[in-house]
């Protein structure tokens, strides 16, 4: 027994005296940006047409109105309660929101060679109304813009929230055939439209 005695003793001492393991924890962050950017399309196809207007009225970036849409064989404005219109479409990206922005250059379809007030007797602008959206988005952008004036323009803003998840924009051009007040002016009748998408800040 004195023998067994300090063999124990030796064996616990021992046990006791055996350290805890050691942990340490650190954390590290991963940051990215993705940077914002909105582009609107290089070139554009003919998506759709109303009342006998055709694809091939439409080349690059002009739509020609066949004459036949705009007056009679007197020289009297068509009024119709039916605009004419196309609709043309791109491809267009963007991954913030944004504001989107028409401007019309002359106010409507203008004749481009007479003076600001046509002679008496004469009719020298007719209305058009103009559409700009995202594909199928109709409540993300404008929707029947009618410029009044030289350089008038039309601004959509959704505030903060994110934009759609598609990758076509599309521009809508209509000819309002209104009653005139007389003969259309004899001549060219031309109106410019822009669109500008703007990312805020």
């Amino acid at each position: 027994m004195k023998v067994i005695l300090p063999t124990l003793g030796a064996i616990a001492l021992t046990g006791l005296a055996t350290p805890a393991l050691a942990q340490s924890s650190q954390s590290v962050d991963i940051i990215g940006t993705a940077e914002a950017f909105c582009t609107l399309p290089d070139s554009w196809q003919v998506a759709s047409t109303t009342n006998n207007v055709t694809a091939s009225q439409f080349s690059g970036k002009t739509w020609t109105i066949n004459p036949a849409l705009l007056a009679d064989n007197t020289g009297n404005g068509i009024v119709s309660g039916s605009e004419v219109g196309i609709r043309v479409r791109g491809q267009g990206r963007c991954n913030t929101t944004h504001t989107i922005t028409l401007t019309s250059a002359n106010g409507g379809l203008v004749h481009g060679a007479s003076a600001s007030n046509p002679p008496a007797g004469f009719q020298r602008t007719r209305r058009m109304t103009y559409n700009a959206h995202w594909r199928d988005q109709t409540s993300w952008g404008i929707t029947n813009f009618i410029p009044q004036s030289a350089g008038a323009s039309n601004t959509y803003d959704h505030g903060a929230k994110a934009p759609p998840g598609v990758r076509e924009f599309d521009v809508r051009m209509g000819l309002l055939r209104d009653p005139t007040v007389g003969p259309m002016l004899a001549g060219s009748y031309s109106d410019q439209l822009t669109v500008t998408i703007t990312i805020p800040g």
